[in-house]
């Protein structure tokens, strides 16, 4: 199985990366030197094709001259984020977001802020496509993302391995500001665009949290508040010395 990258700044992290590109379009009159130089490095070579193909290849995905063909995204198990950890970790779980764009800048903040990994579900949820990675600003090709059957399952093994469990909800009980500093580990849970949480996922969490809002507005868009919320975690690790 193949996937499609489309656009300059998608490519161009697929090949600062470790993503196993197979082949690279390209727009003969749009030629960029960047990526060019980029795929030399990799010894992969150019292939020019005109703008209709590079429409078709794409998708519809706006890709500025530009598209790569690369191997399946290679996903990882929930064990090997464990495995990997060399303090506490912190995590992001996605609970049936849908929308390819707010997907795309959650794992753009997640791997710009340090997270250790994200989760994201196999069914009812939005993949890693061309749109998700041109969203992410290529984001994707340097992150750790794990794709779940059962999120609820995946919780209570992560709780089991002795992480927290921190939902975000507007309704939540306390302000993700005030959450205490954790030397545990943390996975934080982010519920879909129109519904939330879903109440089997909520139960699964030791704590859900809010954002405090002082404007006229009574809410912020999945992204943001998810942003918002990885900050504060990351900012509330305690690594200790070895």
């Amino acid at each position: 199985m193949t996937r499609v990258l489309a656009g300059r700044r998608s490519v161009l992290e697929a090949l600062r990366g470790k993503t196993k590109i197979r082949r690279i379009y390209i727009e003969p009159k749009r030629v960029d030197e960047e990526v060019r130089a980029a795929a030399e490095a990799r010894r992969i070579s150019l292939t020019h094709r005109d703008r209709a193909e590079l429409d078709r290849l794409s998708d519809g995905v706006r890709h500025q001259g530009v598209v790569a063909v690369a191997e399946d995204y290679p996903f990882i198990d929930i064990e090997e984020l464990l495995e990997g950890a060399e303090g506490p970790l912190a995590l992001v779980a996605l609970d049936q977001v849908t929308d390819p764009q707010n997907l795309g800048a959650i794992i753009r903040s997640a791997v710009t802020l340090g997270m250790d990994g994200i989760i994201i579900q196999k069914h009812r949820a939005a993949g890693i496509t061309a749109s998700v990675v041109r969203a992410s600003a290529g984001a994707t090709e340097h992150a750790s993302i794990a794709r779940v059957t059962n999120l609820q399952r995946s919780l209570l093994s992560l709780s089991e391995a002795g992480l927290e469990i921190i939902g975000l909800d507007a309704g939540g009980e306390m302000n993700v500001q005030d959450l205490p500093s954790s030397s545990t580990g943390r996975v934080l849970v982010v519920g879909s665009e129109g519904k939330g949480l879903r109440r089997m996922v909520r139960e699964r969490c030791d704590m859900v949290v809010q954002i405090r809002q002082r404007g006229p507005m009574d809410s912020l868009n999945a992204s943001v508040a998810a942003a918002i919320a990885m900050y504060e975690i990351t900012g509330k690790r305690v690594t200790h010395d070895r």
